[in-house]
């Protein structure tokens, strides 16, 4: 659905030279022509239009996903992250677009947008019950979303209209969403979306044999940093994600803060990444576990844009020695992963059901340069001469005790002599060259 609205933003807003003071009838005639070159270029790049209808101040269309590779090429160009095969699988969706010129202070355009036909691919394995449910979707126009963009086309904003409703079938589904909106700002000389945010207030999904699937409090931004579709940053937070399955399996996870972030220089992306999660708690057949205060922080240097933008580009399946030979120029510099910090402030100790102090790591991997996947693939051995690791743990008293009373854990930790340090077991883990140390011993 993101990138549906993404794209139909393009669409209604390839505007540059449009000011309101032109007059209602003027800027309406105008805006009609852009409309009308808008919908040729995508004509052009794979989409096809379908039962096209003018009035005077509004009119309608559907749009339909025809050639996926020429609409994914067009998505690349805008910095639409698509790859191939999600494109082919979005075959013969269509969706119908009604737009109205000039209405109320801030909207020189307003789209309702929705579907009217799924794709092709999703047609072709829906049971009779799928198409049933499918068929109410379409029918009702329950994935309705609404684009306002404003009279100087420079940002957007819009909302998924509310659903409470529930999908008939032997296992009946229940969904109800509130507060689902976006907005954003456009480059309004290319119509490229240079930022968004967006927010859900709820999202539930449930069933009446007990599986539940929900999401509330959700806040997000989006904002592209450079010219290539590598310099970004984005920073969202859930307030709660609840699943479960009909057995009681599952999880919650409490205020979720996840933080990306890419950037470009000389050729060459660095990526980020910062996961925290305030409460975690996971129930298995086995038993519960949780966790308190995680926090992950990652980043991945070296990577090369052309060897991204080939494989983005490629169908692995249909390409192999082009893809191999993509993937080879991706690592030739040599990528390097740091785990700056991957710590947990409290575990749940599953033998006494309280909580316990937790764990504390850092980790750096490094592939060598010139490393040749298509020798990998012949020999997977060989990758243990070109990847080099080094980890630095740290684990509570409380922690290292626990883990000893599973007994596939206390067998593996046979092998390793950890050193204690005021309260903390360490180990100091280094693989170089193919051989394994931990705390400078090695490790047979």
């Amino acid at each position: 659905m993101k990138k549906t609205v993404i794209v139909l933003i393009l669409l209604v807003a390839g505007v540059a030279g449009y000011y309101f003071a032109i007059g209602s009838d003027q800027a309406t005639n105008l805006l009609k022509t852009q409309v009308d070159s808008q919908l040729n270029i995508l004509q052009q790049n794979g989409f096809a239009v379908e039962n096209r209808k003018k009035e005077k101040t509004k009119e309608s269309f559907v749009l339909h996903y025809a050639d996926p590779a020429k609409i994914n090429f067009y998505l690349q160009q805008h910095n639409i992250d698509i790859s191939p095969e999600d494109a082919q699988t979005l075959k013969g969706f269509k969706i119908a677009t009604e737009l109205s010129y000039q209405e109320g202070v801030y909207s020189a355009v307003s789209a309702d947008i929705y579907p009217v036909a799924f794709p092709d691919a999703v047609m072709q394995e829906a049971t009779p019950q799928d198409r049933k449910m499918m068929k109410k979707i379409l029918d009702e126009k329950i994935l309705l979303a609404h684009v306002d963009i404003n009279k100087i086309f420079t940002a957007f904003k819009g909302y998924l209209k509310d659903i409470n409703t529930t999908f008939e079938s032997e296992d009946p589904i229940s969904v109800v969403s509130q507060g689902i909106s976006f907005d954003g700002t456009l480059d309004a000389g290319t119509a490229a979306v240079t930022s968004s945010q967006n927010a859900v207030k709820q999202f539930d999904l449930q069933t009446k044999s007990g599986t539940k699937f929900a999401v509330r409090d959700l806040r997000g931004m989006h904002e592209q940093k450079g010219p290539t579709g590598y310099d970004f940053a984005s920073d969202y937070s859930i307030g709660g994600v609840t699943i479960y399955d009909e057995k009681g399996i599952g999880g919650e996870l409490t205020q979720l803060a996840v933080k990306t972030y890419g950037k470009v220089q000389g050729g060459i992306a660095t990526s980020g990444l910062a996961i925290g999660v305030e409460d975690m708690q996971i129930t298995e057949a086995q038993g519960r576990r949780g966790l308190k205060s995680l926090s992950l922080q990652t980043t991945l240097e070296n990577l090369s844009v052309a060897a991204l933008d080939k494989i983005a580009a490629l169908d692995g399946q249909q390409d192999k020695e082009a893809f191999n030979t993509a993937i080879k120029d991706l690592i030739s510099g040599g990528i390097t992963l740091k785990v700056d910090k991957l710590s947990a402030q409290n575990i749940l100790d599953t033998q006494s059901g309280k909580m316990i102090d937790g764990f504390n790591s850092n980790a750096l991997f490094a592939i060598a340069k010139n490393a040749d996947p298509k020798a990998l693939s012949q020999d997977p051995s060989a990758l243990l001469g070109l990847v080099d690791a080094k980890m630095h743990l740290e684990l509570s008293d409380a922690l290292y005790q626990a883990l000893q009373s599973d007994p596939e854990i206390a067998m593996g930790l046979m092998f390793l002599q950890p050193v204690s340090n005021n309260g903390t077991t360490v180990f100091d883990i280094l693989f170089k060259q193919g051989v394994l140390t931990v705390n400078g011993k090695p490790v047979l």
